[in-house]
């Protein structure tokens, strides 16, 4: 299955799961350089309640085939309180997910996102700083970027 095609089965197969962009209340990423057609985005929340999960899901898993294949996966924080372990373990449900939606394709990159929109406490920096989180066989610190970053500044 090619690139696009890969997109376009993502998008038929979860249609009752997929959002329009990648923004939560006063939250978002901006998909800045990726054409609508090269996109498809996952709703955490929309695929935890369609298929029964039990486990809380991140944000948004993005598709994006504008660039090779990438996969990001994204919890969304405005501010306020945060509970950084609960934060890093939706990333990593998500990419539990994404995996499965993928179903072995392969991925070009993979990026594990938190946005966060308030200022962290240290010791939520040095454990966001100290946890990995797993996809496939590799493992990644999450990125964390303020609400609004450009996709195409993370890569």
């Amino acid at each position: 299955m090619t690139t696009p095609n890969i997109i376009d089965h993502i998008r038929r197969t979860y249609t009752d799961c997929t959002a329009p962009s990648c923004k939560e209340k006063n939250c978002a990423l901006q998909l800045d350089n990726a054409t609508p057609n090269s996109l498809a985005i996952i709703h955490g929340t929309k695929y935890q309640k369609a298929y029964g999960l039990v486990e809380k899901l991140c944000d948004r898993m993005v598709f994006c085939a504008q660039h090779g294949f990438i996969l990001a996966v994204v919890e969304l924080k405005g501010g306020g309180n945060i509970k950084m372990s609960d934060a890093i373990q939706q990333i990593q449900e998500g990419l539990a997910v994404a995996d499965s939606i993928l179903d072995g394709r392969p991925v070009a990159q993979w990026l594990p996102v938190l946005l966060y929109g308030g200022s962290m406490k240290p010791y939520e920096t040095k454990l966001l700083q100290s946890k990995s989180v797993k996809f496939r066989e590799e493992r990644k610190v999450i990125i964390k970027r303020d609400c609004g970053a450009k996709l195409s500044a993370i890569l």
